[in-house]
């Protein structure tokens, strides 16, 4: 089992903004410290957070030789402009970027791009094609819907060939199937429950069987570690709730299946999602991934509002606690 850190998880608006960067580039320097494998972090344009790309360029600094993980709304990129930075990115973490491309839901990003949501599919699988003909070939031609193209360079040459893994993030089966014919991984939401995940894993092992690759499953999950169950749940639930609450506002039930609808109590919020509490109470529900096939666990310890030294506390305490059992 492996371990990765999730750097984001958005702040308030009256967080203060350089005091947020430093909390992340000292989580970075803490998961180099205690071995995780990987730093991650999503495109939450227009949520209080950093841009992704930028963030993980500077992290790099404070922690190399670990992973680079993106979640990428892909339909809210021009493909030129991702596909240089992915390849910047590349050549930065020594060739172990790994982009998680997803479709996105928040309607009012889609609004301030001024793209229509209902191109996301369309727009995702075109901006997808793109990057890889800019990656792979010196010349690039396109006749696309969105993004046509006609003898332009390529993007430059990556450490990785002939593309940077890719592992698909997704919600709804269809989405799963699509990570198994179409990527390297499949990246589970921090938004899906156990009983969802064991079902699709199901289906995410048949579809890879099939189009005959290895696969790989990624999990994003909250997590929140401290001396006892009842700490660790005191300390997270006021940021946990303010969360929940905004996203199931923002409608993102509706791009879930029903058993993961997220307008629900705060004991349901948990249930299936989180591994929290002491360290023993975590190593517990670790194992229940490690069972399901799980091969890497992208961990959240930190929601807006909450202080960056209750979540570095987090960091090293798993690190020192928890992920010792599963080396």
């Amino acid at each position: 089992m492996r371990f990765g850190i999730n750097l984001g998880g958005g702040n308030l608006p009256e967080e203060p903004r350089a005091e947020a960067l430093a909390g992340r580039l000292e989580k970075a320097r803490l998961a180099k410290e205690w071995g995780y494998h990987s730093l991650w972090t999503g495109a939450g344009y227009l949520n209080n957070d950093f841009h992704a790309m930028l963030l993980l360029a500077r992290v790099a600094a404070e922690a190399p030789g670990l992973e680079l993980g993106m979640v990428a709304l892909l339909p809210l990129y021009h493909p030129v402009e991702a596909a240089e930075q992915i390849a910047t990115l590349d050549v930065i973490s020594g060739g172990k970027f790994v982009l998680a491309p997803a479709l996105g839901w928040r309607d009012f990003q889609f609004d301030a791009f001024q793209v229509p949501k209902s191109q996301r599919l369309s727009r995702f699988r075109e901006v997808m094609d793109v990057m890889k003909k800019l990656w792979t070939q010196q010349r690039v031609s396109h006749d696309g819907k969105y993004f046509p193209m006609e003898d332009v360079p390529g993007a430059g040459g990556l450490l990785q060939q002939p593309y940077p893994r890719v592992y698909i993030a997704a919600n709804l089966d269809r989405g799963v199937v699509r990570a198994a014919r179409q990527a390297d991984g499949w990246l589970i939401s921090s938004r899906a429950t156990l009983p969802t995940i064991s079902q699709q894993v199901k289906l995410y092992r048949e579809a890879v069987k099939k189009a005959g690759k290895p696969g790989y499953i990624s999990a994003w999950r909250e997590m929140f570690v401290a001396e006892t169950r009842q700490q660790a749940i005191d300390i997270a639930r006021p940021h946990v709730e303010w969360l929940y609450r905004d996203r199931a506002a923002l409608g993102h039930s509706q791009e879930l299946p029903e058993a993961d609808r997220i307008d629900v109590s705060f004991d349901r919020v948990l249930e299936g999602r989180f591994i929290i509490g002491s360290p023993a109470d975590c190593i517990d529900e670790i194992k229940r991934y490690q069972e399901l096939g799980v091969e890497e666990l992208i961990l959240r310890c930190q929601w807006p509002g909450m202080p960056n030294q209750d979540s570095l506390r987090a960091v090293e305490l798993f690190g020192k606690e928890v992920m010792p059992h599963f080396v």
